[in-house]
């Protein structure tokens, strides 16, 4: 009966659909700090049963606009297959004096029609890109397979929590029914349903916390991670280079995308998560730790260290060529004695460590809210048969018994191995979901942590492997001892991976920087209670003790409360005007 209603309307004059767009909820940092909010766009809408002629519609648009024919051509094919009486969104993102323009030729274009909606404003830019994501107008793959929440024209999230929480963000669209006459004037509203806003999204970030780390990584190329070790909030995460999600709300050509994505240094990249690495001499915590749970290594088994090994007629080298003499467990940890977990290694085996590494959640992704998290390498004699189709050379291990080799992580599962390392062997799940808030009930749906157990730990053992992490920070001859944190009891472990032999000789035109080593620091404080977790990874950036561990000593003085010369607070933070509370009940949002 409605469907005729409408049909003899139609007839007599015209029916518009016009979309009520529902506000995208807020996202905020762990402190109320805005992130992203909205401002007002405006759309270019076409009628085309009230176009006279789609050519000179389409020609007038482009016209107007200066967006070359054949995009707006584009977007009125796709609109094509849609019901007559809904607008086919031909241009989005009008500037001002677009409007004007546009308004001024209605008399002549009634098919035309400025829709005012929203769009995304990333309030810091670059900060957080990778964490937030950013959103963009709904492919038309996704509008196929989501077409009862998405039409032409809508726009959705694409990467980071945008695209996590769609559903959380996003509302419900409104719908009115409107009837205007042969010249596009409305005559009056038929049928009305109010749009549901979408929630807000407090997430884990430590928006402070976030920008001492990258200022840092404003020159260099790498990622940082900090992490709550007993709960997995991600207090920081930073992958550089970053790009501005405020690009993707304006109207982006074809070729500026090609250009970004053609981008050598992949800004689109998330390195704390999708780029696996070797983890160097950090790995060289997991491997004493796995031995001493096990009854595998007496912490004060001693190896001499005249700075080379030799196994299975290969010299292998220590980092410090005139060697570290007689060194224990402790001792080892604190200068990165390779010789030392080279005979370590040795007496483990692959499948061994293999064993020991999977217990902190390497090889596997790590459960984080974000898309993309891979599960880097833990190398076995299984993996050598199935991959290889080669078996396991014994020499092999000596290299991945200092992190080098066939062996990746990510920083993010480095953060998260070491936050299992302090709580005994609980693993965290690593998230940025903090709170979703309804804005019209303030109702919260808050997350719960959850865990994986690994293999447990004694803690007078535990606290072996913590000494030697305190020890490289704040003792002399420790790797990180210019990086120790003025007033806090700090611990952390650096590494340096090799990207190419002694030897190699680069050709000519070949850019060097690329050839340097690669740097590593995780770290945690306070000592006796963690509340931080760091990872910091410096791409060619050279020893973990002079690129990585400055960042580290930064983050860890900030998260004990002790921060060292803070950047001030930009004047465009912003607080939400709601309290907000750290959640303690149960649920986890998926």
């Amino acid at each position: 009966v409605r469907g005729e209603h409408y049909f003899t309307l139609s007839e007599e004059n015209r029916i518009r659909s016009v979309k009520i767009t529902a506000p995208r909820g807020y996202i905020l940092d762990r402190h109320g700090a805005i992130l992203v909010e909205n401002e007002p766009a405006y759309t270019l809408h076409l009628y085309r049963r009230e176009a006279r002629n789609l050519a000179s519609s389409v020609e007038m648009a482009t016209r107007v606009t200066q967006l070359p024919r054949a995009e707006v051509d584009a977007r009125l094919q796709r609109g094509l297959r849609d019901p007559e009486f809904l607008p086919i969104p031909v241009v989005e993102n009008l500037r001002i004096e677009e409007v004007a323009a546009i308004q001024a030729r209605a008399p002549e274009h009634p098919e035309f029609a400025i829709a005012v909606s929203q769009r995304r404003l990333y309030r810091h830019g670059r900060s957080a890109a990778h964490a937030l994501g950013y959103l963009s107008e709904a492919t038309p793959e996704q509008i196929r397979r989501m077409r009862q929440m998405y039409r032409l024209g809508d726009w959705i999230g694409q990467k980071g929590v945008e695209s996590t929480y769609e559903r959380l963000l996003a509302g419900t669209n409104g719908e009115r029914r409107v009837i205007v006459d042969s010249h596009g004037r409305e005559i009056s509203e038929e049928n009305r349903i109010e749009a549901r806003p979408g929630q807000n999204l407090f997430v884990t970030i430590d928006l402070a916390l976030q920008q001492i780390a990258e200022e840092y990584f404003r020159e260099r190329v790498g990622a940082a991670v900090a992490l709550d070790p007993k709960t997995g909030d991600i207090l920081a995460m930073v992958s550089s280079p970053s790009y501005d999600p405020n690009w993707f709300t304006r109207r982006v050509t074809s070729r500026e995308w090609s250009s970004l994505l053609s981008n050598t240094d992949h800004p689109l990249q998330n390195r704390a998560l999708q780029s696996a690495y070797p983890p160097g001499s950090v790995f060289k915590i997991f491997i004493a730790y796995g031995a001493l749970a096990r009854g595998l290594v007496d912490p004060e088994w001693r190896v001499f260290c005249p700075g080379h090994a030799t196994f299975y007629g290969r010299t292998f080298r220590c980092h410090r060529e005139q060697g570290h003499g007689w060194v224990h467990l402790r001792d080892a940890i604190k200068v990165s004695c390779d010789v030392y977990f080279y005979n370590l290694g040795r007496r483990l085996g692959i499948d061994r460590i293999a064993e020991m590494a999977r217990d902190f959640g390497f090889g596997d992704p790590t459960g984080v809210d974000l898309a993309f998290d891979r599960s880097g390498l833990v190398p076995s004699e299984q993996w050598a048969l199935t991959k290889r189709k080669a078996r396991w050379y014994p020499s092999e291990t000596i290299s991945v018994s200092i992190g080098q080799g066939p062996i990746l992580v990510t920083p993010l599962q480095i953060a998260r191995g070491l936050s299992g390392l302090l709580q005994g062997g609980r693993l965290p799940t690593p998230h940025l979901f903090l709170a979703g808030q309804d804005p019209r009930t303030g109702r919260r749906l808050r997350y719960s942590p959850e865990w994986r157990m690994g293999t447990p730990l004694p803690a007078e053992k535990l606290a072996i492997v913590k000494d030697g992490m305190w020890a490289v920070l704040n003792e002399p001859g420790g790797t990180a001892y210019l990086s120790r944190v003025p007033g806090v009891e700090a611990g952390g472990k650096t590494g340096t991976v090799q990207v190419v032999g002694r030897e190699f000789q680069p050709r000519p035109g070949t850019d060097v920087r690329k050839l340097e080593d690669h740097a590593w620091f995780a770290g945690f404080a306070p000592l006796d209670d963690p509340k931080i977790v760091v990872a910091v990874f410096v791409e060619n950036g050279g020893h973990g003790s002079a690129a990585a561990a400055p960042l580290g000593k930064l983050l860890l003085a900030h998260g004990a409360g002790k921060p060292i010369e803070p950047p001030p607070a930009p004047p465009s933070v912003q607080r939400a005007s709601f309290s907000f509370d750290r959640p303690t009940g149960a649920g986890v949002f998926r």
